[in-house]
């Protein structure tokens, strides 16, 4: 589902630094101390195999206790989704994402009560037990965060606000284009930022919407909705699960 595959001969013969296990970012490196008779003379650089970040990712996957797991889980989707699993999802959803390319976003529309929030949860939960850092936001509460920092008194500034959301290996929007773009221009000018930088460094985005991308790209940002035209696209419909 998005996670690095074996990288091809071709990959291979453009760049021997490549990390060997997601094939796209550059390998990390160790620094070894060197000794002359015993004393510590300085350091060398010694190539690892692997990238930093999937170094990281696989460290989380083998040492993060299944209760710190759980709460991260429980801290980023409530306890009305906690149990969501992919399992639970449609066969043809499913097929969708096991053959999403590494990096791809994810961009899940459909009217209101589809399941759109169950199945990002459901993948949240699937990342954070493979080791990836994920953040998860709803689109409403950013707006709010970002204009609370311009007020007077303001604890955090804007920077502090967006750069988690645009260095997370695996980032979740929930409820995109609910907000007038009135309301919201400065937050879709901010999400541009954030959706740029992550497809810079190959790092997937999944967002959920009540919206096409053609809506969104009509009704709020063009440049968003042509970003967002080379992610998966998933449609959920069906009759309101809530009622």
């Amino acid at each position: 589902m998005g996670e690095p595959k074996k990288i091809s001969d071709i990959q291979k013969n453009l760049s021997g630094s490549l990390c060997e296990n997601c094939g796209y970012q550059v390998k990390s490196y160790e620094l070894q101390m060197v000794f002359k008779d015993g004393v510590a003379v300085g350091t060398h650089k010694k190539e690892a195999g692997w990238c930093d970040r999937c170094i990281d990712v696989y460290r989380r996957k083998r040492d993060l206790p299944e209760k710190k797991k759980e709460m991260n889980i429980s801290e980023q989707v409530g306890s009305l989704y906690l149990n969501a699993k992919l399992s639970d999802l449609d066969k043809v959803i499913i097929k969708k994402l096991k053959n999403l390319e590494y990096g791809q976003d994810i961009y899940i529309h459909g009217s209101v009560g589809t399941g759109k929030t169950y199945a990002m949860a459901a993948l949240l939960r699937h990342y954070v037990y493979e080791g990836y850092a994920c953040r998860r936001i709803n689109f409403d509460d950013f707006c709010i965060e970002l204009r609370s920092t311009i007020s007077p008194g303001a604890t955090e500034t804007e920077w502090s606000v967006i750069k988690p959301l645009k260095t997370a290996d695996k980032l979740f929007i929930d409820d995109l284009g609910l907000r007038s773009k009135q309301e919201s221009d400065f937050a879709y000018v901010t999400l541009y930022s954030i959706l740029n930088k992550r497809q810079e460094f190959m790092l997937p985005t999944f967002l959920t919407s009540n919206k096409s991308i053609d809506q969104i790209g009509q009704q709020f940002d063009a440049r968003i909705a042509s970003r967002l035209r080379t992610a998966e696209i998933i449609e959920m419909n069906g009759k309101d699960r809530r009622k």
